[in-house]
Order: structure tokens, then C-alpha cells, then sequence
């Protein structure tokens, strides 16, 4: 919470004071005059407390909104009103805000890791996923091997799988496999993976008999120009100049969400006191985020939010009108449902983001100028 002083001038109380008598003159109704026709003055005199009243509602209602304008979207729940004093001059009330904490961070202390380059290692990990997309199968009449892919019929009482195919890994199933070969048949008897296709058995121990329908080995290609015109492109130097253009733009698009990571961990574990705020807390958790989850959520929010407050970020009119447009497109839509919490949502997306693009900028400017 954060508490604001909010002083009213006797002298400004009575201008409205006289607005509002000179607003309700056509209605007030004065003994000894016609509807409408007492002067202000008396009007003034006859219903001073009245005036008083709803004079100072609406000067201390201008005065909170122009408090509260200046905090906005990042006001977490209305304002409140307490402690008033008052003097010959003045009244003065507090104003308590719910509003994210004021905050100070070294950006020096920061440390980024970050790969600049693609090397051959990573040319020749793409090329080998590649191999692997457009590797065949062919049949063998050997025992089963670990990396094979066998198809097989299985039978548990009166469930039956026919020509199931599996490949042969580390797991306890298809090491019970390993040395058969087609058409022996075995009784198996452990625990199941959770993925296993009889639905009763999954992620349980059981017994079923398997028959082996066929035992196939992976053949991958060979890495040439052929291979490299099957992928349409003229030779291996062309597919490896492609792959590098690919994993480049790939590792720029990781490198920023990695960096954006680093940096909001890093400034986070600055502020290991910083306050978090239970309305937002409170708010994350009625959405069903786990209470552990919920309270890194709430920390990290609350310094996007800080940081957003504290260098005056700002959104653009065509900012928000794309974000709109974006929504309103969008299968899940509920504009209409949210009003003017939809507004305040898009507003609260669009700051955070740029607080945290303001971090990582401002970090990068430290490192190069380190």
C-alpha cells in the first residue's frame, strides 16, 4: 500500500460550493420564492450543509481519480479514504493505494550467457534429426536388437493387440523382447509403460504373450549431394548453407527469450525482500495457479508492474487497437464478456512487456559498455 496525501483548500471548497448552488438554483425549492427563483446567495445560506456535503464528495472523488490516473492500469483494488485533519485553510485526507512497491536495482550486476555462433556440431546435429525423418525400414531375420522396430501381436486373457510396432529401447518391456526373433513367441511377465496400447496394463505390472510378426532395422542415408537434392536443393553445401540460415534465426529468437529469463531472474533475486502483492497473489491463485507457482507469478508481475510505474512507460492508441484487433480474431475471444477489464488486461500485457524489454535493453547497454 502505498499513502498519498490528498489536501483540500477552503477557499477551492467554496467555489464549488458556489458551482454547485448556481447548478441547483433552477430546481431548489425556498420559502417565500417560485421554483427556480431564489437567489444563489440564499440559496447558499438556506442549504449551506447540503452544499458543503456534495461539494467536498466531489472534490475529494476529482482528486482521488487524478491520484489514481497516474497509477493506472496498476491499481490492484479501489482506493481508500482514511485518517482526515482539518484546519482553517484546508482539510486533508489520505488516500492508500494498492499499487506496486517502489524499487531499486543494480543493472551492472547483471550477467548474460548467451551462444553468438552456429558451429558444425550444431550443422551436423540438424543433418543427422534429418537422416533420421527420412531413414527406412528394412526387415531382418536376426534376433532383436536394442534400436530395432519390431511388430509384433500381443495378447493379455481375452484383450488381443495384433501387428503392434514398437521400438526397442531401454525400457522393461522391450528389453524382454531383446534376442527373440520372428515368430517365437514369449510370456512377459513385468511392469508396463504408461504409454502401453492395452489401457489396463498401463503403468502397471501384468502378464501378456507376445508373437513376433517382424523384426526391422533403421536404415539411414547417406549424407551426399543425392541426399541433399531429395530435400530439393542442388548439394550438401547448399542444404548445410540452409540449415545454417534456419538454426541462426532459431538461436537469435531462443537467445531473446533467454535473455529476457536471465535478466528478470537476475533482478528478482536483487529484490529477494520485495513485497509481493497479495491482491495480485490472491487473483493468480483464484485461476487455479498452484500456490508455489502462483507466488513466483505474483513477484515477477509485481516488477514488471514497478518497473513500468517507475520510468513512465506508455502505450500508443495503435498499440492497444492492434491488441484488440488481435483478441477479437482469436478463437477463445471474450472481449465482450471482460468490458473494461479486457482494456485493463491488454493495458497490463502490453506494460509489462515493454518493462521487461526496458530491463534487457538497458542490460545490454551495461554489458557492451562493460
Amino acid at each position: 500500500m502505498e499513502s498519498i496525501k490528498l489536501q483540500l483548500k477552503e477557499k477551492d471548497i467554496e467555489k464549488k460550493v458556489e458551482s454547485l448552488a448556481k447548478e441547483w438554483k433552477s430546481e431548489a425549492t425556498v420559502p417565500g420564492f417560485r421554483k427556480g427563483k431564489a437567489p444563489v446567495q440564499l440559496i447558499k445560506t438556506r442549504l449551506r450543509e447540503e452544499l458543503r456535503a456534495e461539494s467536498l464528495q466531489k472534490l475529494i472523488e476529482e482528486g482521488v481519480l487524478e491520484i489514481v490516473d497516474k497509477y493506472e492500469p496498476f491499481i490492484y483494488s479501489p482506493p481508500q479514504l482514511k485518517d482526515t485533519s482539518e484546519s482553517e485553510d484546508n482539510i486533508e485526507f489520505e488516500v492508500l493505494l494498492d499499487v506496486p512497491p517502489k524499487i531499486d536495482i543494480d543493472l551492472s550486476k547483471i550477467k548474460l550467457k548467451q551462444k553468438n555462433n552456429i558451429d558444425e556440431s550444431d550443422i551436423s546435429t540438424e543433418l543427422e534429426r534429418l537422416r533420421k525423418i527420412n531413414s527406412e525400414l528394412k526387415s531382418v531375420n536376426r534376433a532383436i536388437k536394442k534400436g530395432d522396430t519390431v511388430f509384433l501381436d500381443i495378447s493379455s486373457g481375452k484383450q488381443s493387440l495384433p501387428n503392434y510396432s514398437i521400438s526397442v529401447g531401454n525400457d522393461n518391456f522391450t528389453k524382454e523382447i531383446i534376442g527373440l526373433k520372428r515368430d517365437e513367441e514369449k510370456e512377459i511377465e513385468t511392469k508396463f509403460p504408461a504409454n502401453f496400447p492395452i489401457e489396463n496394463l498401463a503403468n502397471k505390472k501384468g502378464t501378456i504373450t507376445v508373437k513376433i510378426i517382424a523384426v526391422k532395422k533403421e536404415i539411414l542415408p547417406e549424407l551426399n549431394d543425392d541426399f541433399a537434392k531429395d530435400l530439393g536443393f542442388d548439394n550438401m553445401k547448399e542444404l548445410k548453407t540452409d540449415l545454417k540460415k534456419g538454426l541462426e534465426a532459431e538461436q537469435k529468437e531462443n537467445q531473446k527469450d533467454s535473455i529476457r529469463d536471465q535478466v528478470l531472474t537476475q533482478v528478482l533475486n536483487q529484490l529477494d525482500d520485495l513485497e509481493i502483492n497479495p491482491t495480485l497473489l490472491e487473483m493468480l491463485k483464484r485461476e487455479g495457479t498452484p500456490e508455489e507457482e502462483a507466488i513466483k507469478q505474483a513477484k515477477g508481475l509485481t516488477l514488471l508492474d514497478a518497473i513500468a510505474l517507475k520510468e513512465k512507460l506508455t502505450i500508443e492508441e495503435k498499440e492497444l487497437d492492434e491488441w484488440m484487433d488481435r483478441i477479437a480474431e482469436s478463437e477463445d475471444n471474450k472481449l465482450d464478456e471482460m468490458g473494461e477489464e479486457a482494456i485493463r488486461f491488454i493495458k497490463h500485457t502490453i506494460l509489462r512487456d515493454k518493462a521487461l524489454d526496458y530491463l534487457v535493453e538497458k542490460v545490454s547497454e551495461e554489458v557492451k559498455n562493460g
